[in-house]
């Protein structure tokens, strides 16, 4: 083994500690905040802070132009022009996106005025439109972040990194708990969310010195970003679709506080892919950039020791929830909260598919941007496709859930076979995460039977 190679190794082991860590705390102060805040607030406050979550999430990401992974991949050294550019271009983004952010809200408003939805729904909610034109000024305060921030990760340096998330999560939980104290409604979790943009900007400019940042739109580093961010672009506009349209589907189609069900039991399941995505985005170019420098051979060993553990978390999890669910969901939540656990056993399996879609990072990393947003109009006809027929021929939500869980899964056929030709995967090794679900559905079972057996009493 060179030393290149070693030293690379090791950097890449203390990074995967510190975002253990980091990602570790992140997923424990989640369940906190869930166990505490479902109980002072109800149900269908979630299913109007989820509609507001939703298109915040959808405006940011069809204005992505993907300046982190910019700065991660930009070859050579990163001048202090091309990151003064890049933070101008985030502060300007933040604009466009509060400016959208008031044109959704009138809309909504208007849509309420003239009665176009039904009386339980989440958008029937008066407080929904003035909520999204405050959250879009969250993401206004967020573009002023250093992206300095991304040096550290563009050096995999993640112990100040780890701090400053965590620090961020623990004073926000706090605050956003008093203020559903004292608020009881949904006003507590959007101050809550632009309040985490405020200290997450401080906290960044602080600890993650560089250079004086100024307005800056230097020629040449807009064309690098627009020559890649287009792409960029594109991959993320598709992406929200895939991610985002179940929830705005489904809040037309559900009461607020079914939605509210749904909100709920999706930020639990997404816990773990969230937790193994985040390991991902911060290691896995850097990954397959050296993967692609050896010969297939290597690149199969070596990528699949990469797979082995998130294969390993993903099935056990998976398998475990689709049996203990109604045990998580008792020991957590209050009776309010029963119609989270069935959803959420239809949602873990899509647990299942993470591990499958990793390998389109491989693209990432030849700057094959167009084979990844192919791979998206996959997954996002996919779930547009599949909900359409769930909910207008099956007139069936269950069925429309099985669609959120699975619709990635013709998307990582594809990849799969497409790695496969270019001699990175072996098949029958991709059969090895159904083992696994097996053994966490075996354990799932042993956890239940050892519950009732000491306190649970299963309801019906």
């Amino acid at each position: 083994m060179s030393a290149s190679t070693g030293s690379f190794r090791s950097q890449l082991s203390t990074a995967s500690k510190h975002l253990s860590i980091r990602f570790a705390s992140s997923i424990g102060l989640r369940l906190v905040s869930t166990i505490v805040l479902t109980r002072l607030l109800a149900p269908e406050i979630y299913g109007v802070f989820a509609v507001v979550l939703v298109y915040l999430y959808f405006l940011e990401m069809i204005s992505d132009l993907g300046l982190r992974s910019l700065v991660l991949t930009r070859e050579g050294e990163v001048t202090d022009v091309f990151l003064k550019t890049c933070w101008t271009i985030s502060i300007l983004r933040g604009g466009v996106i509060l400016l959208f952010s008031m044109v959704l809200s009138l809309v909504f408003l208007i849509a309420q005025n003239a009665n176009l939805f039904a009386q339980d729904s989440p958008y029937s909610a008066s407080v929904l439109p003035p909520a999204i034109v405050c959250i879009g000024f969250a993401a206004l305060i967020q573009g002023f972040e250093t992206p300095m921030r991304f040096m550290s990760e563009r050096e995999m340096a993640f112990g100040r990194l780890t701090a400053v998330d965590l620090a961020r999560n623990v004073v926000t939980l706090a605050v956003t708990i008093a203020l559903a104290f004292y608020l009881r409604s949904v006003w507590a979790l959007v101050i809550g969310q632009i309040f985490r943009s405020v200290i997450h900007v401080i906290l960044n400019n602080v600890v993650f010195p560089g250079p004086k940042l100024a307005f800056c739109l230097d020629r040449e580093s807009i064309r690098v970003l627009i020559s890649r961010g287009k792409w960029v672009l594109g991959q993320s506009t598709l992406t929200v679709l895939s991610q985002s349209f179940d929830r705005i589907f489904l809040g037309f189609v559900m009461t607020s506080t079914t939605f509210g069900f749904y909100y709920t039991a999706r930020q639990l399941v997404d816990l773990v892919p969230q937790f193994l995505q985040a390991l991902n985005n911060a290691v896995i170019l850097q990954v397959f950039r050296k993967l692609h420098e050896s010969t297939p051979e290597d690149f199969r060993r070596n990528y699949y020791r990469y797979r082995l553990v998130l294969d390993g978390a993903a099935g056990l999890v998976a398998g475990g929830l689709i049996i203990a669910a109604p045990l998580f969901v008792d020991i957590i939540f209050d009776d309010r909260y029963a119609g989270v656990a069935p959803i959420m056993q239809i949602l873990s399996l899509s647990i299942l598919i993470f591990g499958l879609n990793i390998l389109q990072n491989a693209f990432n990393a030849q700057h094959r941007f167009d084979v990844v947003t192919k791979l998206s109009i996959i997954s996002v006809l996919s779930l547009v496709g599949g909900l359409a027929f769930a909910t207008f021929v099956l007139d069936s939500v269950t069925a429309a859930l099985f669609v959120v869980a699975l619709h990635r899964l013709p998307e990582a056929i594809v990849v799969t076979y497409m790695g496969h030709r270019r001699g990175w995967v072996v098949l029958w090794r991709e059969g090895i995460i159904i083992a696994v679900f097996a053994l966490g559905a075996l354990l799932g079972w042993g956890v239940v039977q050892l519950a009732e057996l000491v306190f649970w009493q299963p309801v019906g």
